[in-house]
């Protein structure tokens, strides 16, 4: 009887990795004459980038491009380009200012490229002119800016994620280098270090908050935001608190109104998480009772989608109104807090007080904190440590930009409002973490 032979494990392993290395070969050629095909495509004409950022989960960029024809222009986009020549179209907005184009993603902060919805591949930015005569053109981009490359990781969904690089590159085409932009975009492990969502319990530490009675803000956030974290993770969502209620009630808590933007304060935690969303939840107080009702402030130049579900989705399942204050009301139970000139002034008096250039500060400017300094330059961020007593916020001058809202849940003046939020806790949470799987978890 013949012996069988054993099959040679190290000859079949050998050969799997030649047709591996073979295909990888392939492919690289592959991608990089189709580059090489794309790039050389486009026009001599250059769109010269002044400003681009990431704020929440789009990506938005602006500029200029001149030395082409004007007249005759039927239409503008943006364009990503992937590998094989498919094409997935964005609005721009732009207007014509002698003999230039100004062109930008959006006029909105918080619109532009979703970045969510982008599958897995390489890509290549451009400006996709249509002109009259039926005419396309494609202009690719050049980084006028300081800023590099942008890192940004997905929401977690059905526990995946993707990691997306944003950067400029230059491709040589007949001695000439053309720069351009690139999205690489590849499934990913989220790094232990980055978060989907922050939720910041207003307060706390030394700093009680708005007290009625044996009642203080601090506390009612800290339950509130505690129970929405679970209802978040249970989502699927990886979630970060910036304090968790352990914090010390000295007057030396790092959680005082004065240690905000120390390096563990609430603002650089954010930060450091990379978070696209922040969520901080407040009680709110006036020098009157009459005042009842949920507010959401949100940033400026911002779409109030989510601000208005918000708002919408607490009223209706928490048994609760629309705030009845109209200051700084822009819709029902939606509001924009921003600098006054009387504020801006008093700003500027201060600066000079304390022997510091004063903050460039606008009407424009968000107000709370938590909205403005968490947005980065997007939102108007100046905590840059040039006043010794408020410390720096790390993030300040970043292109990446947390989109933050404050939800204040009712009066705590008010017995109707405070006995509300008291006894019908879950139904408050149910509602903001219904606004989010709607607004944030979407497919």
């Amino acid at each position: 009887m013949k012996k069988r032979r054993r099959p040679n494990f190290l000859a079949i392993f050998l050969f799997l990795c030649i047709l591996i290395g073979i295909f990888i070969l392939v492919s690289y050629l592959y991608n990089k004459e189709q580059k090489r095909k794309i790039l050389s495509s486009v026009e001599n004409e250059i769109m010269e980038v002044n400003n681009y950022y990431l704020y929440g989960t789009h990506f938005n960029v602006e500029g200029r491009i001149n030395g082409i024809s004007l007249n005759n222009i039927k239409d503008v986009k943006f364009t990503l380009v992937d590998i094989s020549q498919k094409e997935k179209e964005y609005d721009a907005i732009y207007e014509i200012e002698g003999n230039e184009l100004n062109i930008a993603t959006s006029k909105l902060i918080n619109e532009g490229i979703y970045l969510e919805d982008i599958k897995s591949g390489k890509y290549f930015l451009f400006l996709k002119i249509k002109y009259s005569n039926s005419e396309i053109k494609y202009y690719s981009m050049r980084n006028n800016t300081n800023y590099q490359d942008l890192e940004y990781y997905t929401i977690t969904k059905n526990k995946t994620n993707k990691k997306i690089d944003i950067g400029f590159d230059n491709f040589k085409s007949d001695d000439k280098d053309k720069p351009y932009i690139r999205f690489n975009i590849a499934k990913t492990k989220l790094p232990t270090s980055v978060y989907d969502i922050s939720i910041d319990p207003g307060h706390g530490g030394s700093d009680p908050g708005a007290i009625s009675g044996q009642y203080r803000e601090a506390e009612i956030a800290m339950k509130y935001c505690a129970e929405l974290k679970e209802k978040l993770e249970d989502l699927g969502l990886k979630v970060i608190l910036t304090r968790d209620g352990t914090e010390d009630t000295s007057q030396t808590s790092k959680f005082g109104v004065y240690s905000v933007y120390d390096f563990e304060g609430r603002v650089n935690i954010v930060g450091r998480a990379k978070v696209k969303y922040n969520f901080s939840v407040h009680v709110n107080s006036f020098d009157t009772n009459t005042l009842r009702g949920t507010e959401i402030y949100a940033p400026s130049n911002a779409s109030l989608e989510i601000a208005q579900s918000l708002a919408d989705n607490i009223v209706k399942k928490a048994n609760t109104t629309y705030s009845t204050r109209n200051t700084d009301k822009v819709s029902d139970g939606v509001y924009v807090r921003t600098f006054t000139d009387a504020e801006i002034i008093e700003s500027a008096e201060t600066a000079q007080k304390k022997g510091f250039e004063p903050y460039d500060i606008t009407t424009s400017t968000p107000y709370l904190y938590m909205i403005r300094e968490v947005g980065g330059k997007t939102t108007g961020a100046y905590i840059d440590g040039r006043n010794k007593g408020l410390g720096t916020n790390m993030y300040y001058n970043s292109n990446i930009g947390v989109e933050s809202y404050l939800i204040e849940l009712g009066y705590i003046i008010n017995k109707t409002d405070l006995n509300n939020m008291l006894n019908n806790q879950t139904s408050y949470v149910d509602a903001i973490s219904k606004s989010i799987q709607e607004n944030i978890c979407k497919e």
